[in-house]
């Protein structure tokens, strides 16, 4: 049966439109998954450290965007199953720490008030340190076992201080403050402080690890 022009025309602009069509969702970007939006925002630390820096993030605007984005992509994580709930507030409020540590270096402001002991600051910069040094590696290709194995070790030691709560805190800086008077001997470091690994400090190192290697 020969076709009109009309149903021609009509055929014709049918095949055009989903040429069309899929020729645009070709080259349109796709949407970034939730984890890969995390992983991206844990190496934003240096732009974050450039723009303070430069005096365009006084008020860490960028920072404070940085969390919010990270709370939205894990708790969208936590809906679908990925990571548990208390395990996503662990690494929410590493990555929160991680921030803040970066801005107030970087700000023109005061350092850290001075304490006996404080091991914030050490603990958000073990997390940027390895956020730098897996962000390079994983960009290469394949990250070593033993790069692997020294990452897991320090993320599982930070986890376990910010799994501590805020009294758990503060009752382990007075043990170490009497300790060291007791003793005559200065308060250890925070690499060498002996912290109880919890199941969930033990899986938000897993996770940041996973997320930093590429896994």
């Amino acid at each position: 049966m020969s076709l009109t022009r009309g149903d021609f025309m009509k055929l014709l602009g049918v095949t055009m439109a989903s040429l069309l069509l899929t020729r645009c969702r070709g080259i349109s970007p796709e949407t970034p998954s939730a984890r890969e939006r995390l992983r991206s925002l844990w190496f934003r630390f240096g732009e974050l450290a450039n723009k303070t820096t430069a005096g365009r993030n006084a008020d860490n605007e960028l920072g404070r965007q940085m969390m919010v984005n990270h709370r939205a992509a894990l708790d969208e994580l936590a809906a679908g199953g990925e990571i548990p709930a208390p395990v996503g507030d662990l690494v929410q409020e590493s990555y929160e720490a991680a921030v803040y540590h970066v801005w107030r270096s970087n700000a023109p402001i005061t350092c850290y008030a001075p304490m006996m002991v404080d091991y914030a600051p050490s603990g958000a910069g073990v997390l940027v340190k390895q956020a730098e040094i897996l962000g390079q590696i994983a960009g290469q290709g394949t990250v070593e076992p033993a790069t692997l194995e020294k990452a897991r070790a320090a993320l599982e030691h930070d986890m376990a201080f910010y799994d501590l709560g805020d009294e758990e805190t503060q009752a382990l800086y007075d043990r170490l403050i009497k300790e060291s008077q007791d003793a005559g001997r200065p308060i250890p470091s925070f690499d060498v402080l002996e912290l109880e690994l919890t199941p969930d400090a033990r899986e938000a190192a897993r996770f940041i690890l996973d997320l930093l290697a590429g896994k």
